[in-house]
């Protein structure tokens, strides 16, 4: 009787001393915390910008700007308001190649989890702008938009169009090497598109007296280069024609935020906040003069197609100082990142139990890799893949090899940033392991050699999903500071009111409120 009792204290003395053991081996693999983890600046940054807090300033208020849509309704993160990712779900499918709404809602529908995984071709999207050709500035308008003539486009009219790939994520694009899921946002900055170095080259125009026209190239800042795509993109923003100068020429005309709120606590703009009133109490001119070096904003000069020098500047303005606020926001205080810092509690046993599926039989840091979760920032390897989610021939992806490869995204904060995949098909997190599970959905000629069946048991499909869960930063699913924003007037969504550095009082739920455990 005695050797029983010894016996039993013995074991209940072993089972913890060997989940230390596994967590601090956890601890010495796999991917690291993000907090030893700069956001990559470009190495000649300070060329162009002379206070790098202003920057930051001037690119948040561009990019929750609703004033910036040709509608005076949609800014950048009308597509990126909830943990970086849309959450709508009306008007929001693309028919895909072949044009026909099969098996889900059609132009101005709304989705239900019934819907997933998507039918066929279609995709879930960001739905933009109803189809319009532009006209003119309206500097007389209420709400900032501009004068259009409407444009039948047969396909979305006159519901808003929808953008044929799912928004990705904003949060941490700013680590991406090339961005867009096609990775068409070069490196390079070229100061004007997203098309990097050209021949002949965009320029930009410098000097505080005569205007001279120069070629610029800011490396790394992919992010900068993606940011100044959809603002004119007849799709996503504007009406068909409108150009960058002319929209510096509309927002320089207007209050910065002019018809939203911003909260006095405001972890950047709250200082400048008219609260209880709309807007800033700094002008947009005010800020770029603030943010940047003088020789790109203070002559009196015009360009030789009668655009001020801060109008004809302005893409370059909108590249950089957005990139500047993105790198500000950095998720490192998930779960996952107090354990690597020596948390070993911060992980349960399902997840690391998770986290050993991740780096082994589930073959997930093949892809997802580094302490960003994607190989994306590398720009080779498996930064974009081919996963096998759609025919090759239905989205070349990756341009000009045409093999169907999209970029790897991040997994942080992944659990609120469905639906998933560059098309949205799938809506839980479980639906996501088990595509991978069962090697893909297409047997694609150009499918990357990691997908493939995996054998994965429920039991380590299940600790899967849970370590993926551990991936989220709650200042990101609360909106704490760095994540709080101005409000928003989404169209065909819900209004998102303003929230200060304290962040909200309830979190942001998964896309349709998934059971990410659920098939």
């Amino acid at each position: 009787m005695k050797k029983g009792c010894d016996f039993k204290l013995r074991a209940t003395a072993v089972v913890p001393f060997v989940l230390v053991l596994a967590a601090g081996a956890a601890r010495a693999q796999g991917p690291g915390s993000l907090r030893n983890v700069q956001a990559p600046l470009p190495s000649n940054l300070d060329d162009f910008v002379r206070d790098r807090a202003a920057a930051i300033r001037l690119g948040k208020a561009l990019f929750w700007d609703e004033q910036t849509g040709g509608d005076g309704r949609i800014a950048c993160a009308t597509c990126h308001f909830a943990s970086g990712g849309d959450p709508r779900v009306r008007n929001t499918i693309h028919p895909g190649p072949d044009g026909l709404f099969d098996g889900v809602p059609g132009p101005g529908g709304t989705l239900t989890a019934a819907d997933f995984p998507i039918a066929g071709d279609n995709i879930v999207g960001s739905q933009g702008i109803v189809g319009a050709t532009f006209v003119g500035i309206d500097p007389n308008d209420p709400i900032g938009a501009d004068s259009c003539v409407p444009a039948d486009d047969g396909v979305f009219f006159p519901n808003r169009r929808v953008t044929g790939r799912n928004a990705p994520n904003f949060i941490m694009s700013i680590f991406n090497r090339d961005n867009f899921w096609d990775g068409r946002a070069k490196r390079e900055f070229n100061g004007v598109n997203p098309a990097g170095i050209l021949n002949p080259a965009p320029v930009v125009f410098v000097g505080t007296s005569r205007l001279r026209a120069q070629a610029v190239t800011i490396s790394p800042a992919s992010l900068a280069s993606q940011t100044v795509g959809p603002p004119n993109n007849p799709v996503e923003m504007s009406c068909d024609g409108r150009s960058f100068p002319l929209l510096g020429r509309k927002l320089l005309g207007r209050t910065p935020l002019g018809n939203q709120l911003v909260s006095s606590s405001d972890s950047v703009l709250g200082s400048l906040s008219l609260s209880p009133a709309n807007g800033i109490s700094r002008s947009y001119a005010q800020l770029i003069r603030e943010a940047f070096r003088p020789n790109l904003h203070a002559s009196t000069s015009l360009t030789p197609d009668g655009f001020t020098q801060m109008e004809a500047n302005f893409s370059l303005f909108w590249g950089l100082s957005i990139l500047m606020y993105n790198s500000t926001l950095k998720p490192d205080r998930s779960p996952f990142d107090r354990f690597k810092d020596g948390n070993a509690n911060a992980l349960s046993g399902s997840q690391l139990a998770g986290l050993n599926v991740f780096l082994d039989k589930g073959r997930c840091i093949q892809c997802h890799s580094g302490p960003e979760f994607t190989a994306a920032p590398s720009g080779g390897g498996r930064s974009f893949a081919n996963t096998g989610v759609t025919p090759t021939a239905a989205d070349g992806g990756r341009q000009p090899d045409n093999l169907g490869q999209f970029k790897t995204p991040t997994l942080r904060n992944v659990e609120l940033t469905g639906p998933y995949f560059h098309n949205g098909r799938y809506l839980s997190l479980m639906q996501v392991v088990d595509f991978y599970n069962r090697g893909g959905d297409v047997a694609n000629a150009e499918l990357d050699a990691n997908i493939r069946p995996l054998g994965l048991t429920v039991s380590e499909r299940t600790s899967l999903v849970d370590f993926m869960l551990a991936l989220t930063d709650d200042r990101v699913r609360f909106e704490r500071a760095p994540f709080d924003h101005p409000s928003l007037n989404p169209p065909n969504g819900s209004n998102v009111p303003a929230v200060g550095a304290g962040g909200r009082a309830t979190a942001i739920r998964p896309f349709l409120d998934a059971n990410h455990f659920t098939p």
